[in-house]
């Protein structure tokens, strides 16, 4: 083992104990931005364990966000996947578009070279493997289209990730350091099957297909604000039809209306918890964001969250 360390805000000033939370956050993974959270009664505790091929690390506390931006990845130089195994309550991430909702014994991997959001809604408890994406793509060579992924925890291949990641995590400490190597890789090998074995149907799309979808989904993020834009125009910037790239995102059990939908509620999410837009109305918001119908757009997102716009920014009702 490489080293070791243990965060806790429990000894901090609560006045001071987010500003603690984010650099201890910031030096133990990757550069990230993390908000909310910000009132005296925010608590976390964390401890990583730092080994040749992975480090492992127990997170805990109380609710917050955690945001790997665009200007994060520019000025970093690691490129690594992690995998959250979620322990206690529910969090929810998004990257490329799609959201994984964890509950206990689910898992999600995510990867460090794109931009992605962590929301913590509740106080929360996480087992987190980080690795090299290189060590994954060694197992899985489309491993790159593979950020954002949702391992079932309660599926038989999911149950067999979990338990080892929560077994193997507690043994790599002993007996030699090639029983700990050997640990290590047989570990990155569940994780690798566990993705393979939940991603079948993306992973039976041909290099073809999969620029295909990076452009639609490209051209989604770009347009998103544009209250115009549909299916045939998404279609149209691929050069195929709407039935054609339908049948490739249903590989994904998407479709390309379903796309654009969950993007603009991301991006109304994303810009409620922005201080940037705190003078902003939720209304105004939303139009912004090519919501014409501010009720059907109020369904949607409540329905996608699980609570209104307005709970959803800390405002009352």
């Amino acid at each position: 083992m490489s080293g070791q360390a243990s965060y806790s805000t429990v000894d901090i000033a609560p006045r001071d104990r987010f500003a603690y939370w984010r650099e201890a956050v910031c030096d133990s993974y990757v550069q990230l931005g993390c908000e909310a959270g910000e009132g005296p009664g925010f608590v976390g505790s964390l401890d990583i364990e730092r080994h040749s091929a992975l480090s492992v690390s127990r997170v805990s506390g109380t609710a917050h966000r955690v945001v790997r931006r665009p200007s994060d990845i520019r000025s970093a130089s690691e490129a690594d996947f992690l995998v959250s195994l979620q322990t206690a309550n529910s969090s929810r991430l998004t990257q490329f578009g799609k959201t994984s909702v964890l509950r206990p014994g689910d898992m999600v991997v995510y990867d460090s070279t794109q931009p992605y959001c962590l929301d913590l809604t509740e106080p929360f408890s996480q087992t987190i493997l980080q690795f090299s994406k290189a060590s994954l793509l060694s197992r899985l060579p489309f491993a790159e289209t593979l950020g954002g992924t949702w391992i079932d925890g309660q599926s038989d291949i999911g149950r067999l990730v979990r338990e080892s990641i929560l077994a193997f995590s507690a043994h790599l400490n002993s007996g030699s350091p090639a029983f700990a190597s050997t640990l290590q890789e047989t570990l990155l090998d569940l994780v690798a099957t566990g993705l393979a074995g939940s991603r079948k149907s993306e992973l039976a799309l041909s290099s073809f297909d999969r620029q295909i979808l990076l452009r639609a989904r490209s051209c989604i993020a770009r347009r998103i604000h544009d209250p115009e834009l549909d299916r045939n125009q998404v279609a149209s910037a691929t050069g195929l039809s709407v039935r054609r790239l339908n049948a490739i995102f249903q590989c994904e059990g998407s479709s390309i209306a379903g796309e654009i939908r969950q993007k603009r509620l991301e991006v109304v999410a994303a810009a409620l918890h922005d201080p940037r837009f705190a003078a902003m109305s939720i209304s105004e918001i939303a139009m912004r964001c090519g919501y014409n119908n501010l009720q059907h757009f109020s369904t949607l997102f409540r329905k996608a969250f699980g609570r209104s716009p307005r709970q959803y920014r800390g405002e009352e009702e």
